[in-house]
């Protein structure tokens, strides 16, 4: 600074130094987003240091520009600051989540995955030791069909790591303000940073940010690429913060973003043995609970089919019961006070019988019948994958390249 003010001392332009400073900016900016995959690290670390002394440069030139023109903080843009720093608590307090899991034994196979992420996340926290001599891997990529689990699975670990959870979507840190979206960005990644507790950032949906660029791409967006590549470099070597970063669409990714990530994890459709696991936690307390023993065949129907689709068909079986009962209008009174449905070849005392629709019996008086294994084959009428063969193609060959 006092090499700045001993340079402001005479009369220059202050004006024509911040602009020429911005245009340097964009010019490293522009720098930084060229795909140049034989660029050694080295060279993206040092164009890093310089836009940030190109930053710091800017600011003590509007900050002398501003001490110039006044000596007081107008009540306005006082005002302004203030609502902006209430809009970053905001932001930030809006990302906290309480993990809904109780640990990784929640979720069902993914036992490779399982492995691999426990020796990134929680392994350096109950171990440390073991990580004198490594590198720590930081910053994951998870990408895999919808419904595969990835979100669970990341509060899972926020669970077992005993981590502070920041989740986030691309929708929750894009703005229509220009340079807000670098902002919320910058303010998301240094609190965490700086936060004293081990935290994990969960950033869903990544390719809304880091898409191909095309001939099209407006000035902001390439703004905010700048801006996540320089978060991801800040992080590198931070050993209380862990990014994980989720998409559908990996294939989307610009190849300057795959680079930076550390780890790429792919989160496949259930196999088999994976699928009856799932199917044993979703019926769980349910009457199809005592039918797993002829769940064979129904399983091996369910092939392509992913958790969030399972869990649909486990749900659509459980309201069939429910569904008939608006039909119903034949009930039979139960001993302990309650009114079945009556069943076809069913004995019952002609003495327990009414007939009356379902609206006009008494409040919480009414059972359903038990739901079957039938319900369950039936729901394959109702509930089809959602992720078809040729997708599972594209990640394939995503994956080998």
């Amino acid at each position: 600074m006092e090499y700045l003010d001993n340079l402001f001392h005479n009369p220059v332009n202050i004006i024509q130094i911040e602009q020429e400073l911005q245009i340097c900016y964009k010019n490293i900016e522009n720098v930084i987003l060229e795909e140049n995959m034989n660029s050694p690290h080295l060279v993206w670390v040092d164009l890093f240091q310089i836009k940030r002394h190109i930053i710091h440069l800017i600011e003590a030139v509007q900050h002398k520009m501003k001490t110039n023109f006044s000596d007081e903080i107008p009540p306005k843009i006082q005002l302004r600051e203030i609502l902006a720093k209430e809009r970053q608590q905001k932001l930030i307090e809006g990302t906290i989540q309480i993990p809904k899991s109780n640990g990784l034994k929640d979720i069902a196979g993914l036992w490779e995955v399982k492995k691999v992420l426990k020796s990134l996340i929680i392994l350096p926290t109950t171990q440390p030791q073991l990580f004198i001599n490594r590198k720590l891997c930081n910053s994951v990529l998870l990408f895999g069909p919808p419904g595969t689990g990835k979100t669970r699975l990341v509060h899972a670990l926020a669970y077992e790591a005993n981590a502070v959870l920041h989740s986030a979507s691309v929708s929750d840190l894009v703005s229509s303000l220009v340079g807000q979206t670098e902002k919320n960005l910058q303010v998301l990644f240094d609190h965490v940073r700086s936060s004293k507790n081990s935290s994990i950032l969960f950033i869903d949906e990544i390719d809304g940010f880091c898409r191909t660029r095309s001939c099209s791409e407006q000035d902001h967006t390439r703004r905010t690429k700048t801006e996540f590549l320089c978060q991801l470099s800040k992080m590198e070597d931070d050993k209380s913060m862990f990014l994980i970063c989720a998409t559908n669409c990996p294939w989307d990714l610009d190849t300057a973003f795959l680079r930076r990530f550390q780890k790429r994890i792919y989160i496949p459709l259930p196999n088999y043995i994976e699928r009856l696991e799932l199917l044993q936690l979703f019926t769980k307390g349910t009457e199809l609970e005592n039918t797993a023993d002829k769940w064979d065949l129904f399983v091996r129907k369910t092939e392509g089919f992913s958790g969030s689709d399972l869990s649909n068909l486990v749900n659509c079986a459980l309201n069939v019961p429910l569904v008939e009962l608006e039909d119903t209008k034949i009930w039979k009174a139960t001993p302990d006070g309650f009114y079945e449905p009556v069943v076809n070849s069913e004995d019952f005392n002609v003495e327990d019988i009414i007939c009356s629709q379902l609206s006009d019996l008494p409040y919480g008086s009414v059972r359903a019948r038990p739901v079957q294994l039938l319900d369950l084959m039936n729901s394959l009428d109702n509930v089809a994958a959602t992720v078809s063969p040729a997708e599972i193609k594209k990640y394939e060959s995503f994956i080998s390249k």
